[in-house]
């Protein structure tokens, strides 16, 4: 641990390549390799989860507002609609960032029991362990990704129609 503090970054880093090529053999230099690429990719999966239900929320709150203004659905008032969007993604978007970090710490934990939950579920976990796990990354991406924060995002847009009164989809003459 001293040698982290006192050194300087690259005795750090030859300390690891010396861990890296004489204490590993090549299969379990790839191994450890696929397990870093792994829980990366978890990380940026919690990540972009957290960041989506955030967006999902900035667009519902967009949604309301711009059915209050314009007393119908936004659908029909579509540029007014990416308008106001840009506007609310500008001051809630970046400004945000360190509170999506901060939050994507904790449920990284979760998302990862997820994703490993989903790849010992799988029929390819013994025959094919690699493709396995990525395909666990691509299922969870799917169904937390696109499937819960996309019908999160809809019961929202839903509910803020009950409230504002204004239906989601436009009434047609």
């Amino acid at each position: 641990m001293s040698l982290m503090r006192d050194a300087n970054i690259h005795e750090a880093i030859e300390l690891l390549n010396v861990f890296w090529n004489k204490s590993m053999t090549e299969a379990e230099r790839k191994e450890a390799f696929t397990v870093i690429v792994y829980l990366g990719a978890i990380m940026v999966l919690a990540y972009n989860f957290i960041a989506n239900v955030m967006n999902g929320i900035i667009f519902t709150a967009t949604w309301a507002k711009v059915s209050i203004a314009a007393e119908s659905s936004p659908l029909s008032v579509w540029p007014l609609f990416l308008e106001r969007k840009a506007t609310m993604d500008m001051f809630f978007g970046m400004p945000c960032l360190p509170a999506r970090a901060i939050i994507t710490i904790p449920f990284f934990f979760k998302y990862r029991k997820f994703v490993v939950a989903m790849a010992n579920r799988s029929p390819l976990r013994e025959k094919f362990p690699i493709i396995n796990r990525y395909m666990s990354l691509i299922m969870s991406w799917l169904i937390a990704n696109l499937g819960v924060v996309g019908g999160f995002t809809y019961l929202l847009v839903k509910a803020s129609s009950v409230v504002t009164g204004v239906p989601v989809f436009p009434m047609v003459p």
